[in-house]
């Protein structure tokens, strides 16, 4: 047996393929035989590394190769949400409860780590170089990549990235009241609210379960209705319906905005918000206002549309603000005329937040009546309150309970008995 360290072993493999299996490498319909290859040398070889059988070494060399290095394992479990590249020898894990473990393993060095991020990125068409040095990009397993690299961040850094891991098997109204992010009333609430056409927007930071309880909350609208999504650069929203059978059951339109450097094919999230209402929707779906688009998804839900969306910014007031904002890049109304609009857009404002213990967490949800006067009035129906918050032996332990506060008031029950909910059914909350 010889014994061999790893990437000193990479590189011996790496020259005896390209000398003899070169196409096995620039070919991808030849990457199956690439591994073969690989077992070969090695066993013909001898080749011992420390910590590794001879099934766990053939598959890293490859995943050096040819896939993602140490980070191939996680990008497609079930049990991870996040991956975090702080440095190229600091990575950190996050899992499906929220808890964070650092990986025991890193890159070689800097430029080790850029490769196998640059390769990532490659996927969506992305380049991150010293010119470029922000790049996001996403997997076809969805999968979203943000990476930043010198000189933005520090030469021996390297690089940092983001990888956020969706995982649409998890995302229903189940998985949502049993990882305690939301009560079965607070759901069924604004089930209701949709389905009944009152436009709701979800409030919160980035992580925090915007679109995790979308996809919940969308997944109960009855089937016959459509829904019609609008996204930006990565699909984050599953709600296409199948029997055992392949056939569809629901009625759902997805669509992606499509960046261009040429101007004239540039599809934004603006102009798929405009085909929309052309398609004769029930429920318009823009997975998150960020520019202008905010403009045409307001004006959607004036005009009688049902609209939800979420938007980065605090609760309540904070979202319609924060909207407001967005919409004054298209037109120059005045602050206050768009704060009006964007609070009769989305009557209904939900606000999730990442807590400190990882927990994502329906914090609030808030109506809000525009009086005629132009005054808004803002009314919380539930919360959640942290009645305990500590930190001990290295993690964070939150107690605390959800209440309902208030019930709807006589103006969000005006809107929701104008679109036919029975009244049986309102007065349950």
């Amino acid at each position: 047996m010889v014994r061999i360290e790893l990437y000193d072993l990479l590189s011996k493999t790496q020259e005896h393929i390209a000398r003899y299996y070169a196409t096995a490498l620039t070919d991808e319909q030849k990457h199956d035989q690439l591994k073969a290859y690989i077992e070969k040398y090695i066993l013909d070889g001898g080749f011992l590394v420390p910590g590794f059988t001879d099934e766990q070494l053939i598959d890293r060399l490859y995943a050096e190769m040819v896939e993602y290095s140490i980070l191939t394992p996680f990008l497609g479990s079930p049990d991870i949400d996040e991956i975090n590249v702080n440095a190229w020898d600091d990575i950190a894990l996050t899992d499906s409860d929220g808890r964070t473990e650092k990986l025991s393993e890193h890159f070689r060095s800097p430029q080790h780590a850029i490769d196998i991020v640059k390769r990532l990125l490659h996927h969506s068409g992305m380049i991150i170089d010293s010119a470029t040095p922000i790049a996001q990009g996403h997997l076809p397993n969805n999968t979203r990549i943000t990476a930043i690299k010198s000189p933005v961040v520090d030469e021996e850094t390297g690089i940092s990235v983001s990888i956020r891991l969706l995982h649409p098997q998890r995302v229903d109204r189940k998985h949502i009241i049993e990882g305690g992010m939301a009560t079965e009333e607070m759901i069924a609430f604004l089930e209701m609210c949709i389905r009944y056409g009152v436009s709701v927007v979800i409030a919160g930071r980035t992580s925090s379960g915007k679109t995790t309880l979308m996809n919940a909350l969308l997944s109960g609208i009855p089937d016959d209705k459509r829904i019609y999504t609008i996204e930006s650069g990565a699909r984050e929203l599953f709600l296409v319906k199948k029997n055992r059978f392949g056939d569809t059951l629901n009625n759902v339109v997805h669509t992606l905005s499509r960046p261009s450097e040429n101007e004239a094919y540039n599809i934004t999230q603006e102009d798929l918000v405009v085909a929309a209402l052309r398609f004769d929707p029930d429920v318009v779906v823009v997975g998150e206002v960020r520019d202008a688009e905010a403009n045409s998804t307001v004006e959607a839900s004036l005009t009688g549309h049902t609209v939800v969306t979420t938007v980065h910014s605090g609760p309540a007031g904070s979202a319609h603000g924060r909207i407001a904002l967005l919409c004054q890049r298209r037109f120059q109304l005045g602050m206050e005329v768009s704060l009006s609009q964007s609070r009769q857009a989305f009557p209904v404002v939900v606000f999730a937040h990442k807590c400190e213990d990882n927990s994502r967490k329906v914090m609030d949800i808030t109506e809000c009546e525009v009086t005629p006067e132009g005054k808004a009035c803002y009314r919380c129906l539930y919360r959640y309150h942290i009645r305990e918050n500590s930190y001990e032996n290295g993690k964070f332990q939150i107690q605390g309970e959800f209440e309902k506060v208030n019930s709807p008031s006589e103006y969000l029950r005006t809107l929701l008995t104008r679109s036919g909910v029975p009244l049986e059914l309102l007065n349950q909350f």
